[in-house]
């Protein structure tokens, strides 16, 4: 199994990439390299990296034999301007990382301005089932993988030069399709392990808490945001499942029961192993 590392910080890559993992899932990993290092964001355009962020961790990458990896999120017209200008920035230093892209303007973006970038579909992609109250009744997880639900996406995301597909563990599976995938080109196919995004959008309560009761979601969407996500996720206890969830910005994560992430194991090429929730 191959492996990439989603680090929140340029630090020590470990030599074992599973325990970069959360210690309570660390054994259902199996062993593997690590062949790609995970930097910037899924879900938060405000926490898309800048220039000096971005080089440091390219030359981590580059110092551990890594291919650096920019994920980017749902963007603004602003935020796509900045996506550009980031990835020409770290071309203007010798910087060609691969591309998760999670908004289709972006990889147009990339192939009409940074075509020689590999490109990566990221799990907002797969617009997929993630409710965790489903699992009360099924805790091992029903996914069936089927593969055929997701087949005209992945033809169509083949032929926009598209390389790879990436998810989370969702409550249907087929999304990663087969390693064949009925004869057609291969996609590379990566696990994100072990959050499972529940629910993201542009509207982030720790942005709104920041301002006077009763004008934080409306000054919000405007404002620049200082980050009081950076860090660790806070913990979520809900009446409704008792699965553990995380905040981290606008994105709520949850941890699917063990068996049903195990389930996903088989269908990866890559697993990207997460140190935090984080957006």
């Amino acid at each position: 199994m191959d492996y990439g590392l989603r680090l929140t910080t340029p630090c020590e890559v470990p030599a074992d990439p599973r325990d970069a993992c959360p210690p309570d899932w660390r054994d259902l990993l199996p062993p593997g390299r690590a062949v790609a290092l995970y930097f910037g964001t899924e879900f938060c355009e405000d926490r898309l990296p800048d220039l000096d962020d971005a080089n440091a961790y390219c030359a981590v990458a580059r110092a551990h034999g890594l291919e650096p990896t920019l994920t980017t999120p749902l963007v603004s017209p602003e935020g796509l301007g900045k996506v550009d200008r980031l990835l020409a920035g770290l071309a203007l230093n010798g910087w060609h990382p691969a591309v998760v892209f999670n908004d289709w303007g972006v990889l147009e973006l990339l192939r009409e301005r940074h075509r020689t970038l590999p490109r990566r579909a990221g799990r907002l992609v797969n617009r997929s089932l993630r409710d965790p109250r489903a699992y009360r009744d099924a805790p091992a997880g029903t996914a069936t993988h089927d593969v055929s639900r997701f087949t005209r996406l992945r033809t169509l995301l083949r032929g926009l030069g598209v390389g790879a597909i990436e998810t989370d563990a969702d409550l249907e599976g087929g999304f990663l399709g087969d390693r064949d995938d009925g004869g057609a080109a291969p996609l590379d196919r990566a696990l994100h392990f072990p959050y499972t995004y529940a629910a993201s959008g542009r509207v982030c309560p720790l942005k709104a808490a920041l301002y006077p009761e009763g004008g934080g979601f409306a000054q919000a969407f405007a404002d620049p945001c200082p980050a009081p996500c950076r860090g660790k996720p806070l913990p979520v206890r809900r009446a409704d499942t008792a699965l553990p969830h995380w905040r981290a910005g606008n994105t709520l994560f949850y941890e699917p029961p063990h068996e049903a992430t195990r389930a996903w194991l088989p269908h990866a090429d890559r697993i990207v192993v997460h140190a935090m929730a984080a957006p």
